[in-house]
């Protein structure tokens, strides 16, 4: 074969593939200086472009062009000189393809940039869904198993019927004169229907299909008892209960119309994008199907070598002996895996493939062989070891004379970055519904899950789970992922860390933010180092769980392959959020249930008390004492009154167990509606003094009860203050509350009232036996720490003083506590006092009272 013959060979079969190339320089709209034949697939002609008629930005979508602009001015400038973009194009018919556009930036000596190469590949049938794609690849494998014409356009029929249950597809074929509709194809329509349509002339006005036809453009009637083209028609319409219609014309790559494949509605319809989208899917692949048929009567050679590229295409171009042996390759093969040519030719596919696919790529040889064609997915190894995922197009060709397989291959490194990363968000919701079903589990149960989806889903292979101690000064490690202890090999593990001397770790707690390090071996002053034989690390991050404004926990993930991002920073917030929520709720549901028992536990030795006191008593005045002994007597007996001094004990742990009981499920109920976001206030003029006496009305029976001196120091005059009355009141009763609990039999509480500057200052006092210092600062959280990370104290709760606390500062007030071990306690409260001038002249005293 001469040089000449090879060179119009190879511009024959580009030209006839499906890859056009451009070349365009830099000036604005970039001019075309040269476009393949080829070009015709997208409605052009390389003269629509030379010299200078089209530019090649006038074909790019508008929405996408400073997008385009953006993307190759950057490229260009940071002299990356061979990149991919996917964007929009128009069509001469202005139909839109999406397109991936391979780039190279050719340049001067001096670095100036002479012209861009562009190899576009239309992409749009890999953008459409699944179901389109699986019928195309339907009916690729009819055409492949020898189908009749009819029975693939039947197939794309009933496709139609699958994807759009209410429509009713149908195609219509032109005769050999392209002047009539002859061939009506549809399972779907009624016999009389399409011999009523069967025959009718091509023409603009004709009914849907006939104008499609003639006029190359979709037709699309809303309404065909009121559109104009269906007048003549719209009776046979009626009787096979037909709306509404679109058509799509069936055009061959060079323009050529071989029909219509159109949709029936039942009612007026306009059809969506998706229904647009699947109607233009099936015209191509019924065009497909019939310009396959035609090209395979007339040349079948010309149709196996469409997909052979010129040596500077930047797809993998592999040509291959039926038994997998190598005998070309394009440059794009040996810059992209590293190998020389010399490498690749003589090579079989187990040389450059991961062990685990070669089996089944040598049975895909045999199957093009058979089938004539495959799509499938595999990896290339590169030189380095690398592996580089390929999606790969091969079919049955002729080659030289020969007969043997052509490859085309893609990276497609992005699109499984971008598939693992949609992946993993969808596991990452799995587990948050996992972890918020686990009311049952045990708390190992649900801290084991979250540390160790933490370490799966942030794609890391250690990580850890510490609690902190009450005042935050230490970190109390919990537990270890399953893969760090089995790294770690240090034996005698340090289970406390204090956050002064704790380094990096403790970063966490100490700047009260998530905390990422993607160099661990970098030097940084945060750094402490770690013991000998830890795990080390490559890569760290770790974040603080708050419960309100106090940080419960710290959780932390090492040593992923990739660096630590925003995603992974969320999904691990969530997880330990959610796991803390549950932790809560799980510890709330056994006080409540502590509680529970323990009434329940009273009640029945109440019971058995009172049921016991019965009986003796029936036996005593029968057998002992005789009838003539009256019962007063009898209940002077010492074994009674030791009785009624256990009935009493008995009856006061019901009582205590009772109001607990109480003060925890009111409490919750308002947590829950606080966390819900219907806590409301409604502000009013009131007088302190008025608070104080209503609250104190509600507790001085229990002051009596314990004979406590109650002192009220309430000066008069004092201006009033605005507040919700009644959460402002329940405030009071609970603190004084408090104060009467902790407060021993003869004791004394003292609450006063006094004006300072802008604030009225009440401080509620008792003489009962303290705080211990250590615990003040906590005592109006929700939770707090007792002992250890997982053993918790609920007074915050338990007693109201969160509910106290929350109140206070909804009034714009402070609420503290001073205390001292042995020596009472003082609760103080400072509210802003009403500014007198906001107050109506018309409102008496006795009003600002109620």
């Amino acid at each position: 074969m001469t040089q000449l013959d090879v060179n119009s060979e190879i511009a024959k079969v580009v030209n006839d593939s499906p890859v056009t190339i451009f070349i365009w320089n830099s000036e604005k709209g970039w001019p075309v200086e040269f476009v393949s034949e080829n070009v015709r697939q997208f409605g052009y002609s390389p003269d629509d472009f030379l010299p200078g008629k089209l530019k090649y930005e006038d074909i790019i979508h508008p929405d996408d062009i400073e997008r385009v602009h953006k993307e190759v001015i950057g490229y260009s400038e940071t002299h990356i000189d061979d990149f991919v973009q996917e964007y929009r194009i128009l069509t001469a018919s202005g139909e839109l393809r999406c397109v991936d556009d391979r780039t190279i930036v050719r340049r001067d000596e001096d670095g100036t940039i002479k012209y861009y190469e562009g190899v576009i590949l239309d992409i749009s049938q890999r953008k459409h869904s699944e179901a389109i794609i699986d019928c195309r690849n339907q009916v690729l494998e009819a055409l492949a198993s020898g189908e009749t014409l009819n029975e693939i356009l039947t197939r794309l029929v009933r496709s139609t019927k699958r994807l759009i249950p209410e429509a009713i597809g149908f195609v219509m074929l032109l005769d050999k004169e392209k002047k009539h509709l002859v061939h009506a194809i549809s399972p779907h329509l009624p016999d009389f229907y399409k011999k009523a349509i069967e025959g009718l002339p091509i023409g603009e006005g004709i009914g849907s299909c006939s104008t499609a036809a003639y006029t190359g453009k979709r037709v699309v009637i809303e309404d065909i008892m009121e559109h104009p083209y269906w007048k003549d028609l719209k009776e046979i319409a009626a009787q096979a209960g037909l709306r509404a219609s679109c058509c799509e014309p069936i055009i061959s790559s060079n323009n050529e119309v071989f029909g219509t494949f159109g949709i029936y509605f039942r009612e007026p319809h306009k059809p969506t994008k998706e229904e647009d989208d699947i109607l233009k899917a099936n015209a191509n692949l019924a065009a497909i199907a019939i310009n396959n048929k035609r090209v395979l009567d007339t040349a079948i050679e010309s149709e196996q070598k469409l997909k052979i590229i010129l040596n500077n295409v930047n797809d993998q171009i592999y040509i291959s002996e039926l038994d997998g042996k190598t005998i070309a390759v394009n440059q794009a093969v040996v810059d992209t895996l590293g190998y020389s040519r010399h490498e690749m030719l003589s090579s079989y596919p187990s040389d450059i493939i991961p062990s685990k696919d070669v089996r089944r790529v040598s049975k895909l040889m045999k199957q093009i062989e058979t089938d004539g064609r495959a799509i499938y997915e595999t990896e290339a190894i590169h030189k380095d070891g690398r592996k580089i995922p390929l999606e790969v197009s091969a079919r049955f060709t002729i080659y030289d004379g020969k007969k043997a397989i052509l490859s085309v291959a893609r990276d497609i490194s992005e699109r499984k970055r971008a598939e693992r990363k949609r992946q993993l968000e969808e596991e990452r919701l799995e587990a948050l519904v996992k972890l918020n079903s686990m009311a049952g589990a045990s708390l190992n149960e649900i801290t084991d899950f979250a540390r160790e989806e933490a370490v799966r889903l942030t794609e890391s292979t250690l990580g850890y789970l510490a609690f902190m101690n009450a005042d935050e000064t230490a970190l109390i490690m919990h537990s270890w992922s399953e893969s760090a202890m089995k790294e770690c090999d240090i034996k005698n593990k340090r289970f406390v860390y204090p956050i002064k001397t704790t380094g990096l770790w403790g970063e966490a707690v100490k700047q009260r933010r998530p905390i990422i390090t993607n160099d661990y071996s970098h030097p940084s002053p945060m750094k402490k180092g770690y013991p000998e034989d830890h795990v080390e690390l490559t890569r760290h991050m770790n974040i603080p769980i708050f419960d309100g404004d106090h940080i419960v926990a710290v959780a932390g993930v090492g040593n992923k392959a990739e660096e630590y991002n925003e995603s992974d920073l969320r999904q691990l917030t969530l997880l330990m959020q959610g796991m803390w929520s549950l932790i809560q709720r799980k510890q709330i549901e056994d006080a409540l249930k502590q509680y529970s028992d323990e009434l329940k536990m009273a009640n029945e030795e109440l019971r058995s008390i009172s049921k016991m006191k019965t009986e003796f008593i029936a036996e005593r005045m029968e057998l002992v004492y005789g009838p003539e002994h009256s019962e007063s007597s009898i209940l002077g007996d010492e074994t009674i009154m030791v009785m009624d001094d256990q009935q009493a004990k008995a009856i006061n742990s019901v009582l205590l167990n009772s109001e607990r009981l109480k003060r925890l499920v009111n409490s919750l109920l308002y947590l829950s509606q606080e966390q819900a976001g219907k806590i409301e206030y409604t502000f009013s003029w009131v007088h302190v003094g008025k608070l104080i006496s209503e609250a104190l009305m509600h507790l001085i029976l229990l002051i009596d009860e314990k004979g406590i001196t109650l002192e009220v120091d309430v000066p008069d005059g004092l201006p009033p203050i605005s507040s919700d009355k009644d959460k402002l009141t329940e405030t009071l009763i609970i603190l004084i509350d408090n104060a009467i609990k902790f407060t021993p039999e003869g004791g004394k509480i003292h609450i006063e009232v006094s004006a300072e500057s802008d604030y009225l200052h009440l401080r509620i006092t008792d003489t009962g036996p303290g705080i211990q210092k250590d615990l003040v600062p906590h005592i109006f959280q929700k939770f707090y720490q007792m002992e250890d990370a997982m053993s918790r104290m609920y007074q915050g709760l338990e007693s109201g003083l969160y509910i106290c606390k929350d109140i206070i500062l909804a009034h714009k007030g402070d609420i503290w506590i001073e205390s001292e071990k042995g020596k009472g306690t003082t609760f103080h409260i400072r509210l802003p006092i009403g500014i007198v001038e906001e107050i109506p002249h018309n409102l008496s005293d006795r009003e600002m009272m109620k």
